[in-house]
């Protein structure tokens, strides 16, 4: 039994692996356009203050005398800022959704002009006071338009 167990140990085994090769399939080649007129590099080359932000543009004409019953003037108020940058315009933005106030953003020259819908002082103040934490400084004006 020894001697069986022995021989069935000791065999000699041929084994042959066969591995494929692997063969990448063709790179597809990217070719950058040269032509010098290419969007990114005209964006590239502006100046910060001719960059729109792009947004939807809604035009409504809304007759406000009929509205009102002949008054023709609706109380609003305005949102005065410091500081028209970008940085100081994403903050407002966020900060008058976070705290679900319809607001309208009119560009003007140099600086935009902000009206905020809203009946309430306590929520307008607490606008100028999370705008704070920011460093915008900011104040609410009544208007009629």
């Amino acid at each position: 039994m020894g001697l069986f167990l022995s021989r069935l140990l000791h065999q000699d085994i041929e084994m042959s692996l066969d591995i494929p090769e692997y063969t990448s399939s063709k790179i597809p080649q990217i070719n950058a356009p040269s032509n010098p007129n290419v969007w990114i590099k005209e964006m590239a080359q502006k100046d910060s203050r001719d960059f729109i932000f792009p947004v939807n543009e809604l035009f409504m004409q809304i007759d406000l005398a009929k509205e009102l019953g002949g008054n023709g003037k609706m109380k609003s108020f305005r949102l005065v800022i410091d500081r028209a940058d970008r940085y100081s315009l994403f903050c407002i933005i966020q900060t008058l959704t976070s705290l679900h106030l319809p607001y309208m953003v009119i560009k003007e020259d140099k600086a935009p002009i902000i009206f905020v819908e809203e009946k309430s002082i306590k929520k307008l103040e607490g606008v100028v006071l999370e705008l704070e934490k920011y460093d915008i400084k900011s104040k609410i004006v009544e208007v009629w338009l």
